[in-house]
């Protein structure tokens, strides 16, 4: 059986197929080498696991089930090797353990534990007795469990699975048995799990390849020994919750030049760093680039670049989130955090905007579908217009986008602020909300009313607004920090964005030249600001000297008494000479 080639040959699939070829003439040579070397191999350990055994011998269905044989050893290390886990957060489980020479396998890397799961109960017995004589040999590995139950049958202990979840599967059952089985695994990855399935003779990949829960990230060929021919293999992931597909892009700039853009697929995480818990990173394997947005920045990540879980690691921003803490549930008190100038100017802008739009400043809040509906129309009229429209960060003016705000809406999970000038919209504001926390997102405003600031009316409005609120508890300013956030934020966090690249040469390159510009523009941006203090301060200094030289004595600065009578009686000193 074979699998669909992709659509373009990479040179290691070139060079396997020349090795096939070159391979081919002599396989009877080497089926007997693998077969002595697996008989040697149970001779060591005290163990028997090689040759066939027949569904008949079984006593199996032939509508669910199919032979034993065992695992290429070397096809197994060589495997293992290749893949980016992080052992002792991965739970090893193979189905279809059959006489246990996997397990045994398996045991030799640090696994948080190790799982058989076999329908026949011959097969259970041997794989038991067999696991039983290697610990006689090797005490220090750790626990092996055998149990006798259907794959389909096996029932998870989530409680007793590590973060990531390791499936081992050669060609084990027909298309019902793992129909059901899959459809178990992927319960798993919703409640926060990792799974990696490695298909070995994959018989039923159509099964896997039409699971929209799981995703191709490897596959290839080994020897089988009995067949005396090349048995293909695949390896399927699927991330857990919220790790997500996503299209990242490294831009290249240089001050407000952009040199040039790396966009790449990457499994992505966009977890508010307000909600993420101390000390709960969890990445997963790392088969793609794997991006976290926003990371609380706890000091683990000190290098900007670094090798870590056998991949490049490379923190491309450090930044702060703010937000307002409204739990006071008092605008008053939190109006106090201001100076007295600050409050005063803000005061002043509200009354100018209030006078402007006829003696009320009309804020409009929308939440149900319905109201969201009207929000869109009045965002993407503002939007096309402001500066956030023009430099591509505007309200997106698409069906899909308007679609996915009203579904949200109907899950309660938006919510849209617009401040009206005479029924005219000039600002708006579009939030996600999340349990307690309304997360501000779109922004935008009219230029034309720059002058009345409606920015700043209406990020007042909305604050004046949930203080009031009693569903929400922060307001959160969102991923960019600019000024105007930390003036009206009541605290922040801060948070790195850091990817992790499977080594390549070509990911090497484009980060590390990704971080030379990088470091050059801050360079370039530090010079300039030394340099511009010297300057300041150099003429500072010679202007102060000036003024030294040219300032004239007190005495020759004024009239004497007697030369200004009246003006010494009526002031009761000096009048100072005009210079």
């Amino acid at each position: 059986m074979g699998l669909p080639n992709r659509d373009k040959l990479r040179l290691g699939s070139l060079l396997w197929i020349a090795a096939k070829s070159a391979i081919n003439p002599f396989r009877f040579l080497v089926s007997r080498h693998l077969q002595r070397r697996h008989a040697r191999f149970d001779r060591q350990t005290g163990i028997s696991t090689t040759g066939r055994v027949t569904i008949e011998e079984l006593g199996l269905s032939s509508d669910r089930s199919v032979r034993y044989e065992a695992t290429p050893i070397s096809f197994f290390h060589s495997l293992l090797r290749k893949l980016p886990l992080d052992y002792p957060n991965t739970t090893f489980i193979d189905f279809g353990c059959g006489k246990g020479r996997t397990l045994i396998l398996a045991s030799q890397y640090p696994f948080h534990s190790v799982i058989g799961v076999e329908v026949s109960e011959t097969m259970c017995s041997i794989a038991v007795e067999n696991v039983r004589r290697y610990r006689s040999k090797h005490p220090a590995i750790p626990d092996i469990s055998v149990i006798c139950r259907g794959i389909d049958e096996y029932e998870y202990n989530c409680s007793d699975i590590r973060d990531h979840l390791l499936i081992y599967m050669f060609n084990p059952c027909k298309v019902p048995v793992l129909s059901a089985a899959l459809d178990k695994l992927s319960q798993i990855t919703a409640q926060g799990k990792s799974v990696t399935i490695i298909y070995l003779n994959p018989t039923c990949h159509e099964l896997l390849a039409n699971s929209q829960w799981l995703t191709e990230v490897r596959r290839g060929e080994t020897f089988d020994e009995l067949g005396n021919c090349f048995m293909p293999y695949v390896v399927y992931y699927s991330p857990p919750h919220p790790w997500k597909e996503a299209i990242e892009t490294l831009t290249f700039q240089f001050g407000p030049w952009a040199l040039g853009k790396w966009s790449y697929p990457s499994l992505s995480n966009t977890t508010n760093p307000l909600l993420a818990r101390s000390g709960s990173l969890h990445v997963p394997p790392i088969f793609r680039p794997t991006t976290f947005q926003q990371l609380p920045d706890e000091g683990k990540f000190a290098c900007a670049l670094a090798i870590d879980r056998s991949a490049v690691r490379y923190v491309s921003y450090r930044g702060k989130r703010y937000f307002v803490d409204l739990s006071s549930r008092s605008f008053d008190a939190y109006l106090a955090k201001f100076s007295a100038k600050t409050r005063n100017t803000l005061k002043r802008k509200m009354r100018h905007f209030e006078e402007f739009s006829g003696g009320v400043i009309d804020l409009r809040c929308y939440r149900s579908s319905t109201e969201m509906a009207e929000f869109c129309t009045h965002a993407i009229a503002v939007s096309r217009v402001s500066y956030q429209g023009k430099i591509g960060f505007g309200f997106p003016d698409t069906r899909e986008f308007r679609n996915h705000v009203l579904d949200e809406a109907v899950k309660g999970r938006v919510s849209g602020f617009v401040l009206m000038h005479k029924n005219r919209p000039v600002a708006y504001v579009f939030c996600r909300i999340s349990g307690d926390i309304i997360t501000y997102s779109i922004p935008g405003y009219d230029p034309e009313f720059v002058r009345v600031s409606p920015g700043t009316v209406l990020m007042y409005a909305i604050l004046q607004q949930l203080f009031e609120d009693e569903n929400s508890r922060i307001f959160d300013f969102g991923g960019q920090a600019w000024d105007y956030k930390a003036l009206f934020a009541t605290g922040y966090v801060g948070y790195v964005k850091v990817a992790w690249f499977p080594k390549s040469a070509k990911n090497l390159t484009l980060v590390m030249l990704h971080y030379l510009v990088l470091q050059a523009w801050h360079s370039a941006a530090f010079s300039k600001t030394t340099c511009s203090t010297a300057t300041r301060r150099i003429a500072n200094y010679f202007s102060s000297q000036r003024s030294a030289d040219n300032k004239i004595p007190q005495a020759s600065k004024t009239i004497p008494a007697a030369a200004s009578p009246k003006a010494a009686l009526k002031r009761g000193h000096p009048r100072p000479v005009r210079q």
